[in-house]
């Protein structure tokens, strides 16, 4: 199959029109509570972090709380996964770096370059205005990732109702940064 016959299928396999369906298949029990809780204090942590690091750099300088931030997020998170590998023997480290693709071993890139550009715009903007900036960008991703199935993601369709959800979400987005 040629370059441009594939890029053409996997183009029509990532936009679906469809009847906006009942997801039978969701089970609200206490794992999923759980589940929602744990995002819950994520997202409320990333706001945090944004803010209390743009109110750091002024006091310090720009390239500090980034760098703070990461010095003891890594303290912590080496702790945690000492704990939940037993001090690194339950990996099989050969495998993983035979198995994993190249992409897989730059996850700091993103996380490293979402603290500096919070860090710096969070003085400037705002928490509301920066915000509402980050979540559009990160549902735009998350939409091509999940349209395309990249990244080893399961392929899930833009339908329409995940496309008209994003397209409010987006004017909503646009009604607090105008506001700025």
């Amino acid at each position: 199959m040629s370059l441009k016959t594939r890029v053409v299928e996997r183009i029509k396999g990532s936009f679906l029109l469809e009847k906006p369906r009942i997801y039978a298949d969701i089970v609200f029990d206490r794992k999923l509570l759980l589940d929602v809780f744990m995002l819950m204090i994520g997202g409320t942590a990333t706001a945090l972090q944004g803010i209390v690091n743009g109110s750091l750099s002024r006091h310090t300088a720009p390239g500090f709380p980034p760098w703070l931030s990461f010095a003891v997020g890594s303290a912590l998170l080496f702790i945690f996964l000492m704990v939940d590998t037993r001090g690194g023997r339950s990996i099989s480290w050969k495998s993983a770096f035979k198995t994993s693709p190249w992409w897989a071993w730059l996850g700091g890139l993103p996380g490293a370059a979402f603290v500096v550009v919070i860090t710096l715009m969070m003085p400037i903007h705002g928490a509301a205005f920066v915000y509402s900036i980050y979540i559009c960008a990160k549902m735009i991703t998350s939409l091509f990732i999940d349209s395309f199935g990249m990244f080893g993601a399961k392929q899930r369709p833009a339908t329409v109702p995940r496309l008209i959800g994003f397209s409010i979400m987006t004017a909503g987005v646009l009604m607090v940064s105008l506001d700025h």
